[in-house]
């Protein structure tokens, strides 16, 4: 985002801009036969689990259609990776992700969700007619610490805000505004969505 507008910033957002953080999540979608083992759960949009070696949860892909509790519907779910590694180790944690052979992320797919529909009529081999694996990895910004917020200074007993690299970094440039989920800290939807909210407010100002 900042390399569009580099001849742009000034030596402070520039900086500000330096400190944001991906981390490499690999990512999959699986295909369901049918549906019956995610209605039987009672299983909602996202799910999460501990334990695995590479994931860390799925969403149901139509589970907000008006077919979501069809039971023989085919659905996708799409898998998303875990990554702890520390930031100043990144490049290491990519290499290791698109080296990791294909079959390691099958068998742990068949692993966990053989765990996490477990109590079903689920059996991986039977109900999953395809496995697409992404090992470039779905880039996520990495919350490191003083990110998300700046740290706090005290001036006698009162606790001043200061500002975090984020909030320098998405100031508006003139007419030029910056939305995304990186310049709320988290990799989420949510925070996808609270920024265009906060875009479209300081947008309106300049109209």
């Amino acid at each position: 985002m900042p390399n569009l507008v580099a001849h742009l910033l000034e030596a402070e957002t520039r900086q500000a801009w330096g400190q944001f953080k991906h981390a490499p999540v690999v990512t999959a979608n699986v295909t369901l036969r049918r549906a019956a083992p995610l209605i039987d759960l009672g299983l909602g949009y996202q799910c999460y689990w501990w334990g695995s070696e590479h994931w860390a949860d799925f969403v149901v892909a139509d589970w907000t259609s008006a077919s979501r509790h069809d039971r023989e519907r085919s659905t996708v779910l799409t898998f998303y990776g875990s990554n702890a590694t520390p930031a100043a180790e990144i490049q290491s944690a990519r290499i290791k992700l698109l080296q990791t052979p294909f079959a390691e992320y099958e068998n742990t797919l068949r692993a966990d969700l053989s765990r996490v529909l477990a109590g079903t009529d689920f059996d991986f081999d039977r109900d999953v007619t395809a496995i697409y694996v992404y090992r470039w990895g779905h880039g996520m910004v990495m919350p490191t610490l003083g990110f998300p917020f700046g740290t706090p200074t005290v001036q006698g007993r009162q606790i001043i805000r200061t500002l975090a690299p984020r909030h320098r970094a998405r100031r508006l440039l003139g007419c030029i505004a910056f939305a995304g989920q990186d310049v709320e800290s988290s990799p989420s939807m949510e925070s996808a969505i609270a920024s265009g909210w906060r875009t479209c407010q300081e947008i309106l100002t300049q109209l």
